[in-house]
């Protein structure tokens, strides 16, 4: 009976519907927790008050307020602590997307919250069901269903912490894989540049459109960026010129350069990852309890360092860029360069790796894969699921974070589509 309905394709969909019931009963079920949307509403709140979007000035003020060190614990400076903490670079995205979000500060911060959840719930609805069009990504699939049903498995660490921060990465996830798979020009450029102006990583797939030639498509990208961008504008000029250089400026100049932003333990990122190896304070709680840094080196060291990994893997994507059909071999690395090599990249933001999944699922399923592949693949599928604290325990769990277990499996993962995009070359020629 098992068997029947493990081949079945209603046996698929029930599965598939039980999935995403359990993920949107989850998402909305915490909407009254503190999650990384209340950051989003408090910046949207921002617009009309007038104040700093992203509380810089309150870094500022305490700057000019701390003469020295005995004065943080002063009692006249607790506030100003507290909002460095909990609010300075909470919000750190170009000013449009809290632009987009004012409708919702109208609403409590419970109902908002419960709204934006229901809009994630929906963009990963969307994202399955580019999947189900196997067309679109000139993939031939049977078993539709339950080949969704592995891709939500396989990723079901990331979607869990994504949809209980109730984050924002399904939605440009959606908007990525929309513009790359319609036809047309206008359309595909002002939903790359929708994601772009929400988040600034999607940038990178314009490279999808110059490796097609769709330069019309480059074009109204161009467009839909001036547009985009022109919006919070309309509404207060004054302000969004100041915050969008604040945030030209302070965030994308200086903060997500630099190692040390935010280098804690859920952070995975190369970037934090060299910081908690090699730079004493990059997270000062932790490190002295897991005996970290290892060495310690000077920041201009491992910003080489950084550089140096950064190119060895991005010289073979430029070399893949130059091969024919590779369009979705391509995007599936891009999508996994924006989570591994950005400056901040929480267990959440490796919901990215849905698409990589579903690429190389279908080419599972399809028995393309040797045995020792499968086995492999099977292994980086397994490794961030089985490092979960359900499996190990927080302690363990704890450790492996430390050690950014979840950088080394979308290394792994990268490596694994490289190999293969270069090894489908080998046996074409």
């Amino acid at each position: 009976m098992w068997k029947s309905f493990q081949k079945s394709e209603i046996g698929g969909r029930i599965t598939l519907f039980a999935l995403l019931a359990l993920f949107l009963v989850n998402g909305l079920s915490r909407v009254s927790q503190k999650s990384d949307f209340l950051d989003y509403y408090h910046a949207s709140e921002r617009w009309q008050s007038g104040e700093n979007l992203y509380k810089f000035d309150v870094a500022y003020e305490l700057q000019n307020t701390i003469k020295k060190w005995e004065d943080l614990f002063l009692p006249e400076n607790a506030k100003l602590l507290s909002d460095l903490q909990n609010q300075t670079a909470t919000y750190i995205y170009p000013p449009l997307f809290s632009f987009l979000l004012l409708p919702l500060t109208y609403f409590g911060e419970n109902i908002a919250s419960g709204v934006h959840s229901v809009i994630n719930f929906l963009a990963l609805c969307g994202v399955l069901y580019l999947f189900s069009k196997p067309e679109k990504f000139k993939i031939k699939l049977k078993n539709i269903e339950w080949v969704l049903v592995l891709v939500l498995l396989v990723n079901f660490r990331y979607l869990e912490s994504h949809l209980q921060n109730n984050q924002v990465g399904l939605l440009l996830v959606f908007l990525v894989l929309l513009s790359l798979t319609v036809k047309n020009d206008i359309s595909a450029g002002f939903l790359l540049a929708l994601a772009t102006s929400v988040k600034v990583t999607p940038l990178v797939f314009l490279a999808i459109f110059l490796y097609e030639r769709r330069f019309k498509a480059m074009l109204w990208f161009a467009v839909g960026m001036i547009f985009w961008n022109a919006l919070p504008a309309l509404y207060n000029p004054t302000y969004t010129l100041a915050m969008s250089k604040l945030w030209i400026d302070e965030v994308l100049g200086n903060a997500l350069s630099n190692p040390l932003l935010r280098s804690w333990k859920n952070n995975q990122s190369l970037p934090s990852t060299l910081a908690k190896y090699f730079i004493s304070g990059a997270d000062f709680v932790n490190q002295p309890l897991y005996r970290m840094p290892y060495v310690s080196l000077e920041l201009g060291t491992v910003k080489l360092i950084q550089m140096f990994i950064i190119l060895g893997f991005g010289m073979p994507l430029l070399y893949l860029l130059k091969m024919k059909d590779r369009k979705w071999e391509i995007t599936s690395l891009l999508f996994l360069a924006s989570a591994l090599f950005s400056g901040i990249s929480w267990i959440h933001s490796f919901v990215i790796c849905i698409f990589p999944a579903y690429l190389l699922l279908s080419k599972y399923q399809v028995g393309y894969f040797s045995k020792k592949e499968k086995i492999s693949l099977g292994f980086i599928f397994a490794l961030p699921l089985i490092t979960h604290r359900t499996f190990v325990g927080g302690v363990v769990e704890g450790i492996f974070l430390m050690l950014s277990i979840l950088l080394y499996t979308g290394i792994a993962l990268y490596i694994f589509i490289l190999r293969d995009s270069l090894k489908i070359h080998e046996h074409r020629n």
